[in-house]
């Protein structure tokens, strides 16, 4: 006759192992993200220097790039502290 636990202990959590899948599979995902974001602003940059000769575009453009620079800062952040 096979023995049968009285009680059955739930898992409460994800492993260690578990966590440490998880924080690589983070960790990469937020290195694709800001490797993209750069090579926008690459090109965004190339935009503005194109001398477009339309004050709105232009000042669209460096916004743009204001943007993805602060969303890049973010990122990386997020990923040190991951």
């Amino acid at each position: 006759m096979a023995e049968r636990a009285l009680f059955r202990v739930e898992r409460l959590g994800p492993t260690a192992e578990q966590r440490r899948r998880e924080d690589q599979f983070r960790r990469k995902n937020l290195r694709i993200a800001i490797r993209q974001l750069e090579r926008a602003e690459l090109y965004l940059v190339a935009v503005d220097s194109l001398d477009l000769e339309d004050d709105e575009a232009e000042k669209s453009v460096r916004e743009m790039v204001e943007h993805l620079r602060g969303l890049r800062r973010y990122l990386s952040h997020k990923r040190s502290s991951a």
